[in-house]
């Protein structure tokens, strides 16, 4: 017994041995960065002993830990930009915590990464054709997935360096007076206004040799900035101005002579994506009412030339215009169900009497049955007894799957293309001439689908469905085939959110066809009439189901208001920087004002 005893005691060390020898090796294993085989042989000697908690939360906490350096591992490598091994770092970790978030998170953005070539590209697309605003998200997207690409960083300059020189078209008057002013004239001289203004702010203004010397003005403004006052007193008066710099200013008559003499002109080329360059022509004609327009059909192009606004304002019409067109995916399902019965049942007897003769001939003619013996008069053939019931159910399903622009028209033809064949027949000396001609019908299953993509992420679809099969008739006398055609037809417009299915149903049609082979007067006898004649009933029923789902691939990008809507001056003078004669309060004066001149019904106010 002691014998006994001391065998088990020494299995169960020899097993505790072999326990702590596996996790000892795990754990190593997992120190030398072999997760996988270290949290193997945990996982074994958990298997060995489920009872032993201190298994479990060894295997736990390794667990913990590995899927910990993985991941740590993985986001240096990303940050190294070796996007192979942070690939292979987060499966690695997802294999072991198929759940894990984070490394799901990080494939992803892996995932995205492989794009940001292709992001690049739109972007300098974007760039190309004016569109800043696009090239400046796109930056964003590949600077929040990779601080520190080059090329980016290379496209964010590029933007800047455009805004920049889009900014310098437009200098601004700098005065040396950082508050706004205040100006109280009635009927003064137009020139003895601009010469207070020029005192007092420090700027210079140099009138054109046509502007009159006697023209008056009477102006009321407070807390304005000078260069909207010099705007007001111009719009009075019918003249333009040129800023020189930023402190100088020619002002001349508004007239068309001058207008050419001074208005600095810019050319800017424009490349197109989306939409056809005619049309972009026909619309700046339209709205902008410049001319000096060209298209080049080869690249999609348009190169205009024309004042530094209308530039800008066309840049915004073709940003708004110049947009992919949407796409939406159908998922079409057409079932047809057709179910058909047949029922055949009685005796089918022969339609002729014969007599045989001596010499074993027939006679079939009714009237020399006259005078014959009955036993020389045979049925031939015998009576056949019809017992048939058929039961046919036919399942036609299409479901394709089709991908269309935006108003477009999507055709789907599923079936046949029967010809029927028509004879003409031509006279001429030897007998007519029969000439065939050949031409194909199509039957079978027709789809039309028009989408139309809607902003809220709702589809209009116009859909027009037909069935038909055909069923060629006996020809005619002059050798033409008719052709009989059997169709059901649906057509509709429906509208459906993104994703959402819509079943159409009811195209239903019932035949009942029935034919009988009896003998006349026996055969109508209620009750043992099928035993003089034989019924054939043919019962067909078939439904046609229509589902669609469309699901948008890609539709309008957002664009707020703001960028859609811009100030474009007055109907004579078109500017993108309307005057703001808004009070500011952060720009408020003092309660007291001196005056800097004062004449009879003069006054002027200057802010300090």
């Amino acid at each position: 017994m002691r014998t006994r005893w001391l065998a088990l005691l020494g299995c169960l060390l020899l097993c505790a041995c072999a326990a702590n020898l596996a996790r000892d090796q795990g754990l190593l294993l997992i120190e030398d960065g072999k997760y996988e085989a270290g949290l193997a042989r945990l996982q074994q000697a958990v298997e060995d002993d489920p009872q032993d908690p201190e298994r479990k939360i060894t295997l736990n906490t390794a667990r913990a830990r590995s899927v910990k350096m993985l991941l740590a591992q993985a986001d240096l490598d990303r940050a190294q930009r070796d996007f192979t091994s942070a690939h292979n770092g987060y499966q690695r970790a997802l294999r072991i915590e198929p759940t894990n978030s984070r490394a799901q998170e990080g494939l992803r953005e892996l995932e995205q990464l492989r794009n940001i070539g292709a992001m690049l590209v739109q972007g300098q697309t974007d760039l190309r054709r004016g569109d800043l605003a696009g090239a400046e998200r796109r930056v964003r997207a590949m600077l929040a997935l990779d601080p520190g690409n080059l090329d980016a960083a290379e496209l964010q300059r590029n933007i800047e360096a455009i805004r920049g020189r889009n900014a310098s078209l437009y200098p601004q008057l700098r005065s040396r007076l950082d508050r706004p002013v205040t100006l109280e004239f009635r009927d003064a001289s137009l020139k003895m206004i601009f010469e207070v203004l020029s005192r007092a702010a420090g700027l210079n203004f140099i009138f054109d040799k046509d502007v009159r010397p006697d023209l008056k003005a009477t102006i009321f403004v407070r807390q304005v900035r000078v260069e909207d006052a010099v705007g007001l007193l111009l719009q009075q008066n019918q003249l333009h101005q040129k800023m020189v710099n930023d402190n100088t200013v020619l002002i001349y008559p508004d007239s068309p002579q001058k207008l050419k003499d001074y208005q600095d002109l810019v050319m800017r080329t424009f490349y197109l994506t989306n939409i056809d360059a005619n049309t972009a022509m026909n619309l700046l004609k339209t709205m902008l009412k410049t001319r000096d327009v060209f298209v080049d059909e080869r690249l999609n192009t348009l190169s205009m030339r024309d004042s530094p606004d209308a530039i800008r304002m066309a840049e915004k019409l073709l940003q708004a215009q110049d947009q992919s067109n949407p796409e939406v995916v159908l998922e079409v399902e057409v079932l047809e169900v057709a179910r058909q019965r047949i029922l055949d049942l009685g005796l089918q007897w022969p339609n002729t009497f014969g007599v045989v003769n001596d010499d074993g001939s027939a006679v079939t003619i009714l009237d020399q049955l006259k005078g014959i013996d009955a036993s020389r008069i045979t049925i031939s053939p015998s009576p056949q007894l019809k017992i048939n019931a058929q039961d046919n159910d036919v399942n036609t399903l299409a479901s394709p799957v089709i991908r269309v622009s935006n108003r477009e028209q999507a055709r789907i033809h599923i079936g046949q293309r029967v010809p029927v064949i028509s004879a003409t027949s031509m006279p001429s000396t030897q007998g007519p001439v029969i000439t065939e001609s050949i031409t194909y019908l199509d039957v079978g299953l027709k789809l039309e689908v028009t989408p139309i993509v809607h902003l809220n992420n709702e589809v209009a679809i116009k859909i027009a469905l037909e069935v038909s099969n055909a069923t060629s008739l006996p020809p005619t006398q002059q050798g033409t085939i008719p052709v009989q055609v059997d169709t059901r037809n649906a057509i509709t417009t429906l509208r459906l959110h993104d994703g959402e299915t819509q079943i159409l149903a009811g195209l239903m049609r019932n035949d009942h066809a029935a034919t009988g082979n009896k003998i006349p007067g026996l055969g109508d006898l209620p009750g043992v009439g099928r035993l003089f004649g034989s019924n054939k009933d043919t019962y067909g029923k078939s439904e046609l189901v229509l589902s669609i789902t469309p699901r948008i691939v890609r539709n309008l990008p957002y664009q707020s208001p703001d960028d859609m809507e811009f100030s474009t001056g007055t109907e004579s003078s078109m500017q993108m920087r309307p005057l703001d004669t808004r009070d500011d309060s952060a720009m408020a004066l003092p309660a007291e004002r001196p005056p800097l001149a004062a004449a009879p019904e003069v006054h002027v106010e200057v802010g300090r």
